[in-house]
Formats: structure tokens, sequence, C-alpha cells
């Protein structure tokens, strides 16, 4: 099969070389959940990626972006013209997307988009319109759970995403939100990364947890940060790494601290490499009705892979599978934090062992794995 994936995403070096100019780094789930969903299907078909590129003037600099090509295995990487100009942008986009495919046999290939994102579902929906080929949507996450939108966005792209002929998504509230129709879909909670490949070692002076995602102030960072804070064992240190939030408030949250630090952004591989040799990985996101039925924690799925005890707040389809995998939390408060990472402390070695092992060989068994290259 082939397929045209529209998206934000990039090849992962290209990535990564791209938010060097960046004051600000963007979030880069999107980029890292079908970054991997675009290499697993690369195993068996070949994939022409065109990659509407996030932008931002005011954080990088630049005036406009402009296109060109990079190649990875079955993946063809088409990185579109970005105009500054936000009217002119969407034709842009449309405009290159039809010079990618001028050369390329239609009639062979399958559409693919994010539905999350206007750029994407826009140019899919026109491609498919003109040239009667099938669009197959991504859902990841309900239009509403998208910060700093208004509700025009959410109607906008739900509108759009409508209009696909068929949906992957990760939950089943996610498919009954976008296809009322009971068009043809597939369900799947997420894809793991295989990390075996990834050798190099942390050099720590103590054991560590580690955090890596989100600084969102709604995402639970700053009570992760009280409740170590408020340990009485204060022989483990605590790594933030992340994104979108605050730099300068998370620096004064661990200000004359001396088991707290935050290490800014990192790029994807850097990320797997903290979580693989930490001594306890922590996911803080909260509890909400909302997040629970059209979400997955994806942090808490990578950190099952990792082979590294997990500490995540409660999520009722994750403990359908993993519920003595994981330490939950109760919330995302900070006593229930503390007693999740006290209970981590205090497991025995054995147990712990037993517990990252079993983790780790299910979450495998049950996701997509994509290698790591």
């Amino acid at each position: 099969m082939k397929i045209i994936y529209i998206t934000t995403s990039m090849k992962k070096d290209d990535y990564k070389e791209y938010v060097s100019s960046w004051s600000r780094n963007p979030n880069p789930s999107n980029q890292n959940f079908h970054n991997k969903l675009i290499r697993s299907l690369a195993i068996n078909n070949e994939i022409c990626v065109l990659s509407l590129r996030p932008f931002s003037k005011k954080l990088t600099g630049k005036k406009r972006l402009e296109k060109y090509k990079s190649e990875e295995n079955n993946i063809s990487w088409n990185y579109l013209t970005v105009q500054s100009n936000k009217l002119s942008r969407y034709a842009r986009f449309y405009s290159d997307s039809l010079d990618v495919i001028k050369n390329l046999n239609i009639e062979d290939y399958i559409i693919i988009s994010d539905t999350i994102n206007p750029s994407c579902i826009h140019v899919a929906t026109k491609l498919c319109k003109k040239y009667h080929r099938p669009l197959i949507g991504v859902c990841t996450d309900s239009p509403s759970n998208i910060s700093g939108t208004r509700k025009s966005y959410t109607m906008y792209l739900l509108k759009k995403g409508k209009k696909c002929n068929g949906y992957i998504a990760l939950t089943e509230e996610l498919k009954e939100l976008f296809n009322e129709s009971g068009k043809p879909s597939l369900i799947f909670e997420g894809i793991v990364e295989n990390n075996n490949d990834i050798k190099s070692k942390i050099t720590a002076e103590r054991p560590y947890f580690f955090f890596g995602g989100a600084l969102l102030e709604r995402y639970g960072i700053y009570e992760l940060i009280e409740a170590f804070k408020s340990l009485k064992n204060k022989n483990y240190d605590l790594l933030i790494a992340g994104h979108s939030g605050d730099e300068n408030k998370i620096k004064k949250a661990i200000q004359n601290t001396n088991n707290i630090s935050y290490l800014g952004t990192l790029d994807v591989d850097s990320v797997l490499n903290f979580e693989k040799n930490a001594f306890c990985n922590v996911n803080p996101r909260p509890y909400t009705q909302d997040l629970d039925r059209f979400s997955i924690p994806s942090k808490t799925i990578e950190y099952l892979s990792s082979g590294v005890l997990t500490i995540s707040v409660k999520n009722s389809k994750l403990q359908k599978y993993f519920l003595d995998d994981v330490i939950w939390s109760n919330s995302s408060k900070t006593q229930d934090l503390r007693d999740a990472i006290n209970k981590a402390i205090n497991m025995p070695l054995d147990e712990k062992m037993n517990i990252e092992n079993s983790a780790k060989e299910k979450v495998f068994k049950r996701y997509i794995c994509v290698i790591n290259y």
C-alpha cells in the first residue's frame, strides 16, 4: 500500500535541527506521535509525507520556511513552504502539495491526515475531493482538550474531521466523536518505541525520578515538585525536562532545592535515555472525565516501555491492562504523589524488578512497536 500522510511532524533528525532555531520549543507531542506512526506504517508501506511544519515568526525570527525534501528508508519527507501571512499559508500548502502529488501515480495512494490540526485537515479534504481518494483521519484527542483554543476552533475541526472516509482513533470515545456515521475505523491506544539501540548511559551521582513532558500548570508539574520537596528521604533527585510551560516559573519553583533539577527541552532520544536510566519515571497528569474519555496518557505508555518503574495518576483504560504494573496515584494532589513516590522508594528491589519486567513485556505485546532508527 502507498500512503500520503499529511502532518506537522518531521523526520527526527530534521526536527532536532529545526527546533534549534526556536527561542522556545513548540509542543512536541504531535511530532512524536505521528513520527512513530509514520515509521511503523513504513515497515510494510511506502509513505509520502506532506509536512506542514509548525511556525512562529516571533519564536524563530524567520519570515518564512522554504520547501525541501528528505528521505528515510520507505519515507519521503516533503516539507512544504510556510509563509508568515496566515491568509496565504493554506493556499501555499495546497499548491506545494499539488507539486508533490503530480509526480505520483495518485490512484495507488490513500491519504491519511491528523484531525486536530486545521492546516492538515484543510489540505487533506481538498486533495481528497480533487483526486477522489479516500481520507483516513488520525484522531489523537478531542479538539476541546487543546489548550488556548476557542469553541469555533473545536467546531471547525469536528466539521472537517467528520468528512473522513475512515478513522484511526486512540479511544472508542474519540472514534464516536468524529465518526458519527459508523464508517470503517481502527482503535489502538498507542505506539511504543524500541529503545534497545540507545546504548549511552546517563551519568548520575544519585538515583533519580524523571519527568519529561508538558510543563503547563494544569498537567500537575507543580504538585509533583511540591511532593518531592516534602519528602523526608533526600537521597533521590528529581530531574525535569519539558516544553510549553513558563521556564522562569519552573526555575523559581525549584530554587533553593538541592535535589531537583530542570534540564530544559530535550530531543526524543535524550528523553528516552533519561527514562531508561531512571530509578522511577513519573507522570503527574491529573485525572478528569474528559481526559479519561478522550485521551490516553501516552507518556505513561512510553514510561512502561522503558523497563523502569512508573508512577502515574489513575487512568481507567490503562488500569485495565496494567493495574499491577504501575504505582497508581489516586490524584495529582501533592499528598497522593508523595505517597506514590515513597512507595517506590520503599519497594523491595526484587518486587521492583518484577514489576518493571512485567510492565515492559506487556506493553510491547499490547502496542504497536516501531524500531528506533
